[in-house]
């Protein structure tokens, strides 16, 4: 029995020490510390959006005759240079078939014109007849001569690329019979893109014609190509539900790209200094948003408006001291007042 008093009395008294040392120091927790840093800090907007072509530098091949598709040379996303075989196609019998009216008018057109110059010789026709022979041989070779113009006297033709570029559509398949003007594949300049993002309608007032934005892909972040937004629309796409801005780019910064990839747009709106902290930094509760600020060894904690967001650094608003430095790390386990340790090593 007296053992078992003993030992109370002596677990009592430890306890009674333990506490009565922490009333006079408290615990305390070893921190990391930095300073707070006073530097330009870009308000930017995310949007999300595909690369497309961009039309001033796209171009529909098609042919000034009726046709027929004899073979295709080419796919959809095919790289080829400039004068690489793109597709064959027949003349149509049509076309073939005035051609060959053509050419025989203009034969007929001058066997007659001999012959009324003859006639005239022997004083048997007059000069109006050989003015509109000579006129009707000229109207002939107009003919023919369009009709050679469109390659109606040749039976096929290999269509080949004005310029090295993409194939960025192809509108036809082998035996598929074209008319004349109809648009046989879409040849597109590498490297000149019209990127198509869609902002939200309450965001689109922020956003204007020439701000600087940067691209990048979203399957793989923090590879980036700098471009200007160059069309902000006024409605809203019924298919997206946001308003559509337009970005290019163009040269080497479009290496990265490529039509249909979709992208993330990071639109830079305005740019101001301001002081910031890193991002682990700033702890948020039912409060909000706070910091803690060593003052004389121990933790204070000061309420704070979080902004903008720029390499890890969060813009802060608050009644902190930029003099005195933030807790960076083990902040989760203070409160306010509580002693603290510094080791930023």
């Amino acid at each position: 029995m007296k053992k078992g008093l003993a030992a109370s009395l002596l677990v009592f008294v430890m306890s009674s020490g333990a506490s009565f040392a922490g009333q006079g120091n408290g615990p305390s927790a070893l921190v990391r510390t930095e300073a707070m840093k006073h530097q330009a800090v870009s308000e930017t907007l995310v949007i999300y959006g595909v690369v497309g072509v961009d039309p001033r530098s796209a171009l529909n091949v098609t042919l000034p005759r009726q046709g027929q598709v004899i073979r295709l040379m080419v796919t959809a996303g095919q790289i080829v240079g400039r004068e690489a075989p793109l597709l064959e196609l027949a003349t149509d019998p049509a076309d073939a078939l005035a051609f060959e009216t053509a050419r025989n008018n203009v034969a007929f057109a001058r066997s007659e014109l001999q012959r009324t110059e003859s006639l005239l010789a022997q004083k048997m026709a007059t000069r109006a007849q050989l003015a509109s022979a000579q006129k009707a041989l000229t109207e002939a070779e107009g003919a023919l001569r369009t009709q050679e113009r469109i390659g109606a006297g040749r039976t096929s033709e290999v269509v080949r690329a004005p310029f090295a570029g993409v194939v960025t559509l192809l509108g036809v398949k082998p035996g598929d019979r074209v008319q004349a003007g109809v648009p046989l594949l879409q040849l597109s300049r590498r490297g000149e893109y019209r990127i198509e993002l869609g902002v939200e309608p309450e965001d689109v007032a922020k956003v204007k014609p020439g701000m600087p934005i940067g691209l990048s892909p979203v399957s793989r972040g923090g590879v980036k190509a700098a471009g200007t937004v160059a069309e902000v629309h006024a409605m809203v796409n019924a298919r997206t539900r946001l308003v559509d801005v337009v970005a290019r780019v163009a040269g080497k910064e479009s290496a990265m790209l490529m039509p249909g990839m979709q992208v993330q747009g990071v639109i830079t709106l305005a740019a101001a200094k301001s002081w910031t902290v890193p991002r682990s930094a700033v702890l948020r509760d039912a409060r909000g948003a706070y910091i803690f600020q060593v003052v004389n060894g121990r933790a204070r904690r000061i309420d704070v408006t979080a902004g903008t967001e720029n390499d890890g650094f969060l813009s802060v608003q608050g009644g902190f001291d930029p003099r005195r430095k933030v807790v960076v790390l083990g902040n989760y386990e203070l409160h306010d007042g509580m002693a603290v340790r510094e080791g930023n090593k």
